[in-house]
Parts: C-alpha cells; sequence; structure tokens
C-alpha cells in the first residue's frame, strides 16, 4: 500500500533548501514567494503550484525537474521503458552528412508516411511506449532516406524525419529526460532547416519554448513565440489553414508561459488571439504540424486559470467545455490533460470527490500521460493526506502511479 507521507514536491524542495544552506525565508526571499505559502507546500499541506516550483528552482540553479522528482525511474522500469529510451539514444547518434556503408535500403516514402502519420496518431494518444518502441527504425530509415533521395525527396525524407523526432521528443519530454529532449531538438532542427517546410521550423520553436517551462525561463519563451508569430501572420491573414492552426497554437503556448509568469494581462491577451484564430478556423482541425480549433482553446482558457490560481473560475468555465466524440477519439492526451488540470482545482476549492473523479476520468483517456504526469501524481499524493481514511479507488490510483 502506498504510503501517505511520500515524497512529494513540498518535501524536495526542503531538501534542495537545506542542501543549499538556506532557510524557508531566505528561499521565500530568494525565489519572491510567499514565506506562509513556502512553509505549507514543504509541510504537505498545500499543493505547489507550477509557478511556485518553477521560482523555487531558479532560486536554487536547478531545474523545476528535480523538484517534481522526474524522471519516475522506478515506475519507469516497471512499464519497461529501458530499452526503447536507450534504443532512441542510440538512434540519434546516426544523423547529419555522415551515410552508412552497409546501411539497409529505405522503403518507398508513401510507405514510411503511413508509419509516421501511424506514430503521430499513437503520440497524440500519450502511447508513450509504443512510440518509443516504434520511432528509432523510422529514424534510421529516414536518415538513409535523407542520404539517398535528391531534390523533393530528400526535402520531404527530412520533413518527415522532423515530425518523427517531434513524436519522440514528445516521449521524451513527458517522461521527464529532458536532456534526451533537447537532444533531440537538435536532430529536428537540423532536419526542419533541410525540408523547405517553413512550418517545421516554427514547430522547433514551438517545442523549445516548452522547455522553458522547466528552466523558468518564461520570458525566453515568450520571446521565442513572438518571433514565430511574425513569420507566419501573413500566412494567417490569408486564410491559410496550417498557417491559422500554427498561429493558434503559438497564442496558446504563449499564453501558458505568461499565466506561469502571473501575468495575467498578458495571458488573457494572448488567450483572446487563439480565440480569434480558433473562430476563424471554425473547427477543430488535424494538421500535419500542429491541430488546432475552438475546443483546444477552451480547454486551454482553464488550464491559464489554473495557472493563474483561480481556481474556482477554472471549474465554472469547465462545466461549458463538451468534448465530441470525434475530438476524443482523436485528441486523447489533450482530454486528458485537461481533467489533470480540472483535478487540481477542484482540489484547490475543497471538492477532493471532484477531483479525484477528474483523476479516473484522465486515466481512461490517456492512461500513460495520468501516470507519469508531476501534477497527478502529485494531486493525488495531496488528495491521500488530506483524507484519514483513503478511498479503495485512491488508494489503487496511487498503487497504480507507483507512488
Amino acid at each position: 500500500m502506498p504510503d501517505k507521507d511520500s515524497p512529494h514536491i513540498g518535501t524536495r524542495i526542503a531538501e534542495e533548501r537545506t542542501r543549499a544552506h538556506l532557510t524557508q525565508r531566505g528561499l521565500a526571499g530568494r525565489a519572491h514567494v510567499s514565506l506562509s505559502i513556502l512553509s505549507k507546500v514543504e509541510s504537505g499541506h498545500r499543493p505547489a503550484s507550477p509557478a511556485l516550483i518553477a521560482a523555487c528552482a531558479r532560486a536554487l540553479g536547478i531545474e523545476s525537474s528535480t523538484l517534481m522528482g522526474q524522471p519516475y525511474t522506478d515506475a519507469l522500469r516497471v512499464e519497461r521503458f529501458g530499452a526503447p529510451l536507450a534504443a532512441i539514444r542510440a538512434s540519434l547518434e546516426n544523423w547529419g552528412d555522415v551515410a552508412l556503408d552497409e546501411a539497409v535500403p529505405p522503403r518507398p516514402l508513401a510507405e514510411i508516411t503511413k508509419d509516421v502519420n501511424h506514430l503521430g496518431s499513437l503520440r497524440r494518444s500519450a502511447a508513450y511506449l509504443d512510440v518509443a518502441t516504434k520511432a528509432p527504425a523510422l529514424i534510421d530509415e529516414l536518415v538513409e532516406a535523407s542520404h539517398r533521395y535528391e531534390g523533393a525527396n530528400r526535402e520531404r525524407a527530412h520533413r518527415l524525419l522532423a515530425y518523427t523526432y517531434r513524436c519522440v521528443h514528445d516521449v521524451a519530454h513527458k517522461l521527464g529526460h529532458l536532456d534526451l529532449g533537447n537532444t533531440i531538438l537538435a536532430r529536428m532542427s537540423h532536419s526542419a532547416e533541410r525540408s523547405d517546410d517553413p512550418y517545421m521550423v516554427t514547430l522547433t520553436a514551438y517545442l523549445r519554448a516548452q522547455s522553458c517551462f522547466n528552466t523558468g525561463r518564461h520570458e525566453v519563451g515568450l520571446r521565442l513565440m513572438s518571433r514565430s508569430l511574425k513569420e507566419v501572420e501573413e500566412a494567417a491573414a490569408a486564410g491559410e489553414v496550417a498557417a491559422l492552426c500554427v498561429q493558434g497554437n503559438l497564442r496558446l503556448r504563449a499564453t501558458m508561459l505568461a499565466a506561469r509568469s502571473q501575468d495575467s494581462d498578458q495571458a488573457g491577451a494572448e488567450w483572446a488571439e487563439a480565440y480569434e484564430t480558433a473562430q476563424r478556423l471554425g473547427r477543430d482541425t488535424q494538421n500535419y504540424v500542429l491541430s488546432f480549433g475552438p475546443t483546444n482553446t477552451a480547454i486551454h482558457k482553464i488550464a491559464m486559470e489554473v495557472e493563474l490560481g483561480e481556481y474556482g473560475t477554472a471549474v465554472q468555465s469547465a462545466r461549458s467545455v463538451r468534448f465530441s466524440r470525434e475530438f476524443t477519439q482523436t485528441y486523447p492526451d489533450r482530454v486528458g490533460h485537461h481533467f489533470i488540470d480540472l483535478s487540481r482545482a477542484q482540489l484547490w476549492t475543497g471538492d477532493r470527490a471532484g477531483s479525484e473523479a477528474s483523476l479516473h476520468r484522465a486515466r481512461k483517456a490517456a492512461p500513460q500521460q495520468a501516470r507519469f504526469h508531476p501534477h497527478a501524481r502529485e494531486t493525488v499524493l495531496a488528495l491521500r493526506r488530506a483524507e484519514r481514511q483513503s478511498s479503495q479507488t485512491l488508494s489503487n490510483l496511487a498503487h497504480w502511479m507507483g507512488l
């Protein structure tokens, strides 16, 4: 049975603070956070918000993932991620302009494309293990194709390779292997620049900004988004669907970066721009680079409100969100992430039963995402600490997460 006193983010903050020879008051001053809130977080009486985690991490000179306990080594071992992750690392050595003398000839690009598209659907399902297992062979094959083909076919091979790296980056980042994720981004950038596809280059910047959540350099991420938005502005104004999808996602990422910085004015303004783009698009659109639409924009509003600490508003906003059957089947990762965000808001508003129910819905939508998401795990620990006697379903959920 999992222990209610299992290490949580607060205990890790206290450990790192002690290691840095800082008092609570000293860390609170350096991180510009409330001493009272920091004390409650360290004692486990208050969940740590992402903004507080990022502030403490920067003040301590470490990454946020350290405070969140990522990667979750024991759980990854149980799920048998070791060999696939090692294969990914090995595949990343095969890149650039160095051709292998005895490499197996690649299949026609039309056949490879089908497998890459399937990999994309696995990514949207948050099927991390399947992506990690299938991607290394595709990477080797597409690297070889990029050497053997010329002209438009070479560019196409690089475009497919960049997208494959995008899928693998999701796995590395979500599992907490952030250094591996940075290596993947470097490989992706190399292929994106050779793909003759400006949106692949923009996608690389979009993913670069994701790492800013871990380092706490939100201003860097916002600068990246601002620059990328200028690059798609003309095509989006002309109504090009791919450009609108990219523009909307860049605005949503800027929304979350501003919210994590606790800048409610900029977060609200960025979300309003994303909403306008979603209205122009008029539908949830699955695009080859970044999918976008009204539903994704709506759930980001709730995520924004959670990051800003507006928990009651977030719960209220969630009541108007409805997922179509098509959206649920196409984007289970987004559905799962929504319920993880909602569970956090419900916990803060005292609705522990609702919080637990949302976590179960997140697990149903995207199991591996729920199991390895730090905020889902932290919410489970907070629910167990808050209950004198945990429900059997909550205990089972904690056990399943490996807490």
